[in-house]
C-alpha cells in the first residue's frame, strides 16, 4: 500500500467525522495532490478536510511574511550593498554575477538559525589571515596590497548587508525563504496557533528552524510527525541515506506511528540496471520498458519515469510508444531553452553592438541573425526579408543603417520599432512589450499550444523585469538589463499540465518525495546526476559551514539517497538507466547509489544489460557475416 494511502487510513480513523482544525504538511504539493486523492476514494459521504501545506508555505504562513521572487531579493539586496559599499564597488551587472551565491548563505544561515554576527565575524578573520604573508619564519609587516585590501573589505562588509537587508525587508512584511523560517521558529511561541492538531508527513532533513517549529508543537501536544523508511537503510548505521532519520528517532523517540516497513526483503518482479550510450539512447530504453507494461499500469498512474537530469526531457517525449494515452509531466521545460527566448536574445545582442560600435547603425551579421529567425517570419513579410537579405550581400554592407531597414522592411511599423537603436531601459522594455503583442495573433490561437504557452510564461518575467525597472533608484545598463531578464527566465518553467492522477508520471527525483509507484524507470542515475557533483555556491568554506553546523555536499548526498531508496522500497518493477558514454557531456560512469545498491541488495541480484557491449557485438557479427560473404565471392 502506498504510503500516502497509509496516511489517508490513519487521518480517517482519527477523525472519522470531520477534519476541521488540522493541518497536514507535506513536502511538496504535489504530495497534496495524492493524498487528497486516497482520502477522496475512502469517504463516502460530505466530511471537512484538512488543511493542507507543502513545508514551505506552512513557514511562511507561520511566519506573516511574504516571501519574494529571488530577482526581487537581488535588487533590494543591491540597496543594502551599496548603503554598506566596500572599498571597491561593483556595478549591478557585476553584483548580478555573484550575489545569487550571497543569498544562498543568507538562506542557509537562517533556516539553521545560525548567529549571522558570529559566522560573518570568524569568515572575516579567515580571509585577513589569508592576506598575511611569512618571510623568514615571522610574520611580515609589509602592507597589504590594494587587491589584497578590496578583497578583505569585500567580507568585512557581509554582515552590515546581512543586517541592512534583513531590516529592509522585514519593515515591509518581506521576506527570503531562509528569513520566513527563521521568524516562524523564533516567533512560534507569540503566535495565535489555529489548528488543533498539524500532521508531519514525510519529511526526511529538518533543518534546525523546521525542528524548532516540530518540537513547539510537540510539546503542546498539537504536532504528530510520520515519516515514510525501510529497515533496509534506516536500521543501518552505515548506510547514509537513513541518517537524518535516525537523529529524528534520536530526538522524539514518542514518535508513535510504524513508518518503517521491510520492503527491501521482498523480491521484486524485475530488477534491472542498462548501460546506454548517450540521452537518445536512454529514451529509446524507456519506450522499451514501457511496452511490456499492462494497459491498467500507464493508465493508473502506476508508472512513473524519473529523471535526474532535464535534458533529457524531450528526448523522452519524443520516444513514447503509442500504447501510452495518458501522460502528466511535473517538470516543465526551461524558459531560456526556448525558440522566443532565442529571439530576444538575439534582438538583445544586435541592440548591444549597435551601442558599443558607436556608428548609429546595426552590424550586418545581427542584422541577418534577427531576420533569418523563425519568430521573425511571424511577424514580417517574407519579401522584404530576402530583399534586406540581398541588399546587405550584393552591396557588402557592414554597418546597416535605420534608414536602410526601415526602406526594405515593409508593414507593421512596430516590426521597424525593432530596429530603433535603444538609448534606455524605458526603450527597451516598450519595445519588447510590442514584440510580445505582435506575437501574439500569431502564436494564440482558438486552441491552446506550447508556442502560446511560452509566450505567455515570457509576458510574466516581462511584467516582473518592468516592476523591478520601475522601482529601482539607481542606473543600470541595456548589458544589465539582459542579464536581469536571463535571470529572471532561467528560473521559469513552461508548464506542461496533465491529469496528475491518471497516465504515466514523468517527473524529476525531488517531484518523487512521498509518492510511491508500481513500475519505475529511472533516467541518467550517473555519478554527478545522481547525487549532484560537488558545486562551491558559497563564500562559507567547507570547515566552518562543518563547525557552525550548516549543511555541505555531504548532507545534500543523504538526501537524494533517501529519496533514491524510498522511491524504489515499494517499486515492483525497476529499472536504472544510465549513460555509459565518455564524452565532454558526461563521465559514463554510473552513479555510486547503483554501486551501493548492487553491493548490498542481497534479496535479489539485478540483471546487467550493457546496450554498448551488445551493439559492439552485434556490429562484430555482421562484420563477420560480410567477411564470409566477401570470401564466398572470391571462391566462386
Amino acid at each position: 500500500m502506498p504510503f500516502l494511502a497509509k496516511i489517508a487510513d490513519r487521518l480517517l480513523e482519527k477523525f472519522p467525522k470531520s477534519m476541521e482544525g488540522v493541518a497536514v504538511v507535506l513536502p511538496s504539493k504535489r504530495a497534496v495532490v495524492f493524498l487528497k486523492h486516497y482520502l477522496s476514494q475512502r469517504i463516502d459521504k460530505p466530511i471537512f478536510l484538512p488543511e493542507f501545506y507543502a513545508i514551505e508555505e506552512f513557514a511562511e504562513q507561520l511566519s506573516g511574511l511574504k516571501v519574494l521572487d529571488n530577482m526581487s531579493l537581488q535588487f533590494r539586496l543591491y540597496k543594502a550593498y551599496l548603503q554598506h559599499p566596500p572599498q571597491k564597488v561593483d556595478s549591478f551587472d557585476d553584483f548580478l554575477n555573484w550575489s545569487n551565491v550571497l543569498l544562498h548563505d543568507f538562506n542557509e544561515i537562517d533556516r539553521n538559525i545560525i548567529n549571522a554576527k558570529s559566522i560573518y565575524t570568524n569568515l572575516k578573520n579567515v580571509k585577513e589571515l589569508e592576506g598575511w604573508s611569512v618571510e623568514d619564519w615571522s610574520f611580515s609587516n609589509a602592507d597589504l596590497t590594494p587587491m589584497q585590501t578590496d578583497y578583505s573589505s569585500f567580507f568585512e562588509g557581509m554582515h552590515q548587508w546581512y543586517t541592512s537587508f534583513r531590516v529592509s525587508l522585514l519593515s515591509e512584511n518581506f521576506a527570503y525563504q531562509g528569513l520566513a523560517y527563521r521568524i516562524a521558529a523564533e516567533q512560534i511561541a507569540k503566535r495565535d496557533i489555529s489548528w488543533k492538531k498539524v500532521w508531519f508527513v514525510g519529511l526526511n532533513a529538518l533543518t534546525k528552524s523546521e525542528q524548532e517549529i516540530v518540537d513547539f508543537l510537540k510539546k503542546e501536544d498539537i504536532a504528530r510527525v510520520f515519516w515514510d523508511a525501510d529497515k533496509f537503510y534506516y536500521d543501518n548505521p552505515m548506510h547514509e541515506a537513513g541518517g537524518f532519520l535516525r537523529e529524528q528517532r534520536a530526538k522524539w523517540s514518542e514518535i508513535d506511528f510504524k513508518g518503517v516497513g521491510d520492503y527491501y526483503a521482498v523480491e521484486k518482479e524485475k530488477f534491472q540496471v542498462v548501460a546506454c550510450p548517450k540521452n537518445t539512447a536512454q529514451a529509446k530504453v524507456v519506450a522499451e520498458v514501457i511496452k511490456g507494461f499492462s494497459k491498467a499500469d500507464l493508465e493508473d498512474s502506476n508508472t512513473a519515469i524519473v529523471l535526474a537530469d532535464e535534458a533529457l526531457l524531450f528526448p523522452v517525449l519524443n520516444n513514447l510508444p503509442s500504447a501510452v494515452k495518458q501522460l502528466n509531466v511535473t517538470m516543465g521545460s526551461p524558459l531560456k531553452n526556448s525558440t522566443l527566448f532565442s529571439f530576444v536574445e538575439g534582438v538583445f545582442t544586435m541592440q548591444i553592438h549597435a551601442i558599443n560600435y558607436k556608428r548609429n547603425a546595426f552590424y550586418y551579421k545581427d542584422v541577418i541573425a534577427v531576420v533569418e529567425h523563425p519568430y521573425f517570419s511571424k511577424i514580417a513579410d517574407s519579401k522584404a526579408v530576402i530583399a534586406l537579405k540581398k541588399f546587405i550581400i550584393k552591396d557588402n554592407i557592414v554597418f546597416v543603417s535605420k534608414a536602410n531597414i526601415h526602406s526594405l522592411l515593409l508593414g507593421d511599423d512596430k516590426v521597424k520599432q525593432l530596429f530603433y537603436i535603444w538609448k534606455t531601459v524605458g526603450e527597451s522594455l516598450q519595445c519588447l512589450d510590442d514584440l510580445v503583442l505582435m506575437l501574439r495573433k500569431p502564436l494564440v490561437g482558438k486552441k491552446g499550444t506550447i508556442a502560446s504557452e511560452v509566450l505567455a510564461t515570457f509576458s510574466k518575467s516581462l511584467l516582473v523585469l518592468k516592476k523591478l525597472a520601475a522601482e529601482v533608484d539607481f542606473d543600470f545598463e541595456l548589458k544589465t538589463l539582459q542579464t536581469v531578464l536571463k535571470q529572471l527566465v532561467s528560473k521559469e518553467m513552461i508548464p506542461f499540465k496533465g491529469e496528475p492522477l491518471k497516465g504515466v508520471q514523468l517527473m524529476g527525483i525531488l517531484e518523487s518525495r512521498t509518492l510511491d509507484f508500481k513500475n519505475v524507470i529511472m533516467l541518467s542515475v550517473n555519478e554527478g546526476k545522481l547525487p549532484k557533483g560537488k558545486s562551491v555556491n558559497s563564500f562559507i568554506p567547507y570547515d566552518m559551514k562543518c563547525y557552525f553546523k550548516l549543511p555541505t555536499y555531504a548532507e545534500s548526498d543523504a538526501v537524494f539517497a533517501y529519496h533514491f531508496y524510498r522511491l524504489l522500497q515499494r517499486a515492483n518493477h525497476v529499472t536504472l538507466v544510465y549513460n555509459s558514454e565518455t564524452d565532454d557531456f558526461g563521465s559514463g560512469e554510473k552513479s555510486r547509489f547503483i554501486t551501493q545498491l548492487l553491493s548490498e541488495y542481497k534479496t535479489q541480484q539485478a540483471k546487467f544489460l550493457d546496450i554498448q557491449k551488445e551493439i559492439k557485438v552485434i556490429k562484430q557479427l555482421l562484420d563477420k557475416v560480410d567477411f564470409m560473404k566477401n570470401v564466398n565471392n572470391l571462391q566462386e
